[in-house]
């Protein structure tokens, strides 16, 4: 009785293993997609993105799993130092020179119009990080965890004011006003974008990321 109860309690921790050790999220058993490395190899050959004091190249980004990218970039300010990311944000190639864009061509614009003061930086509340989406168990592998995406939490004004998406979204018609429209301009710049009316896991921030829509990947998720 004794060896029974003994050998029960062993098959029973081993399936327990077994659980933990992968069963429990197909995701992350997956190749990484062929389009992905095909993509940083155009960027990097292009020479859009240039290191500098405030771009530095990274090691690669192996695993576990599917997760990571080879030519990782460390950003800590953009538009050449001027709109700092705090903290610094790990990205992949294609993401730098879309992020310069969404500053220059539609926040800085924006902040001029409708709080009459530029943004000096902004808070960055996730980039690079092996995950599920929304961290659920289950769920599709993540943009993040291929430094494909980044998460903003706030921006910062140069009279040292902060909007952050989680208040200002409803807040005054100024504040509110500035978010739709930097939030509208991501969605001429990235492929997912995700705020506060999208799900209440974005109710505090935005969701930027590259993601491959569709057969060729040009198809726009924005909500």
């Amino acid at each position: 009785m004794l060896r029974i109860a003994s050998n029960l309690t062993i098959l029973l921790l081993a399936s327990a293993l077994l659980a933990a050790c992968g069963g429990q999220e197909p995701a992350m058993r997956k190749s990484r997609e062929a389009w992905r490395g095909k993509s940083e190899a155009a960027c990097m050959k292009a020479g859009v993105v240039r290191e500098s004091a405030y771009v530095r190249r990274a090691k690669a980004l192996n695993g576990p799993g599917p997760c990571g990218t080879r030519k990782p970039f460390v950003v800590s300010a953009a538009l050449d130092g001027q709109v700092a990311l705090n903290p610094p944000a790990t990205l992949t190639c294609n993401m730098v020179p879309a992020i310069d864009n969404w500053l220059a061509f539609n926040v800085q614009p924006s902040a001029e119009t409708f709080l009459g003061d530029p943004v000096t930086g902004v808070e960055v509340a996730a980039s690079y990080g092996c995950r599920t989406r929304n961290s659920k168990r289950g769920a599709k592998i993540s943009e993040h965890s291929f430094a494909n995406a980044i998460d903003i939490r706030a921006f910062l004004l140069a009279s040292g004011r902060r909007i952050s998406v989680e208040h200002g979204w409803k807040g005054s018609p100024q504040d509110a006003l500035f978010l739709r429209s930097v939030h509208q301009g991501g969605c001429k710049l990235f492929k997912t974008i995700i705020g506060p009316d999208g799900d209440r896991h974005h109710r505090d921030h935005f969701h930027f990321d590259l993601a491959w829509h569709g057969k060729d990947g040009t198809y726009v998720h924005c909500e």
